[in-house]
């Protein structure tokens, strides 16, 4: 009976002497071989989708795809001073030269009125408020800001129509003056600015029923259409129409007074001195002759000369 018990003992002692050492072999060869010092990361590679870097890219130009995600870095600028997608080419003495030949007719200013605002009729009270304010000062661009943001809440609004027709008049910007004018009357034709509107129209009818040559009547649309964009501090936009209003018209003081105010609205300080000065010289008694003299000196004293 001992026998037996000792004949199985001894079985079992070479059956585990002979099992362990290989499953701790088949451990070790399941483990990644890392050296000491190694930073790399251990990842099996079995059954793993791949990354969205990995993952096969559409054709652009079809426009299929995952959609791409914005690039925060787009616009930047690069270490070479060009912001990347920037036009290649420009000259970096662009604003100190000034060409007014074979540029193109510029487009007709956006239409506030295509954005949709919603009907608010205290938002346009305080606008007129406001637009009257300034108008009391004398501010007549900052006041027709005001009066056309008036009409976009509240596009029938007798006082904001009937205000904005006078500040256009004082503004010089004849056509859209009568206009307003007329459409105070559409609005209330016996309303408290009744009286003062057709008194306007009539005028303003003479002054608008001049004949002008065919260049002049041009240039009297871009002054206009450059006013609205200088009214929104667009500077650039109605530089355009005042360039084009220039070369059509090149002995227009006011064109190159209206210049002057959008290179000054650039920060293109020598050029907008060039073109107020063009200005006094055109017209050394003209109506806006104290502004622009006022305009030269605070340009002299940023400038230091």
């Amino acid at each position: 009976m001992n026998m037996k018990y000792g004949m199985y003992l001894c079985l079992f002692v070479l059956f585990s002497v002979a099992f362990v050492p290989a499953q701790n072999s088949n451990a070790t060869d399941d483990q990644p071989n890392i050296q000491p010092g190694s930073s790399r990361s251990v990842s099996s590679s079995k059954n793993k989708l791949p990354s969205v870097a990995q993952q096969p890219s559409q054709d652009s130009s079809s426009g299929q795809g995952a959609n791409p995600q914005p690039n925060e870095n787009a616009g930047q600028v690069t270490g070479t001073g060009q912001a990347e997608g920037a036009i290649q080419g420009e000259s970096s003495s662009r604003d100190s030269q000034v060409d007014f030949h074979n540029q193109p007719i510029p487009k007709t200013p956006a239409n506030s009125a295509a954005v949709e605002y919603p009907f608010d009729p205290h938002k346009a009270a305080k606008d007129v408020e406001v637009g009257n304010f300034y108008f009391s000062r004398k501010n007549y661009r900052a006041a027709l800001d005001r009066f056309q943001e008036a009409l976009r809440y509240k596009p029938n609004d007798a006082e904001g129509t009937y205000e904005l027709a006078r500040t256009l008049e004082k503004m010089d910007l004849l056509t859209q003056a009568y206009q307003s004018y007329n459409k105070y009357l559409e609005i209330l034709p016996e309303g408290p600015s009744a009286k003062d509107s057709r008194e306007a129209i009539k005028r303003l009818e003479p002054r608008l029923n001049t004949s002008y040559p065919e260049p002049e009547k041009q240039a009297v649309h871009d002054i206009e259409a450059g006013e609205i964009l200088l009214s929104r501090n667009n500077f650039a936009a109605a530089q355009e129409y005042f360039e084009h209003a220039l070369r059509v018209s090149p002995e227009n003081p006011m064109v190159y007074l209206r210049l002057a105010q959008s290179l000054q609205g650039l920060q293109r300080l020598d050029e907008a001195r060039l073109y107020y000065r063009k200005y006094i010289e055109l017209q050394p008694d003209g109506k806006y002759v104290a502004e622009a003299k006022r305009a030269v000196n605070d340009i002299n004293l940023f400038l230091g000369k």
